[in-house]
């Protein structure tokens, strides 16, 4: 779905923080056991649970709202200001090289050399 959506994430940050993270909060929701929940009024449990109010899953439903608002505000300032002081992208050289030669000096694979090219003999730690 990212590549469809064409979303640059190359660490797939959204897949494992995001759409994770949305899971656990709403499975807490669906599945919690009544003893393993506490409020200041009477517990509740997940809505598959009997005898479940549905406070606990839409308590944890309005989190995650709050969350992706939060997420989307805080992200949307910080990568405006970047992109406004021209730091937001690398230059295009850098990027075709790699980030790990242009602005880390060495590669990040054994067998290449700095210009992105590959040795005959592989890297190896005198360590």
């Amino acid at each position: 779905m990212m590549r469809k959506l064409k979303i640059d994430d190359p660490l797939d940050a959204f897949a494992v923080h995001g759409a994770c993270g949305v899971w656990g909060l709403i499975s807490v929701g669906i599945f919690t056991a009544r003893e393993y929940t506490y409020s200041a009024k009477e517990a509740d449990s997940g809505i598959f649970m009997s005898g479940s109010r549905g406070e606990l899953f839409g308590c944890q439903i309005v989190t995650v709202l709050m969350i992706i608002i939060w997420v989307t505000g805080t992200s949307g300032i910080l990568f405006t200001i970047l992109n406004k002081v021209g730091i937001y992208r690398v230059e295009a050289s850098d990027e075709e090289s790699g980030l790990d030669v242009s602005k880390h000096g060495g590669s990040a694979y054994a067998g290449a050399d700095m210009k992105g090219g590959s040795l005959a003999t592989p890297c190896t730690s005198s360590a």
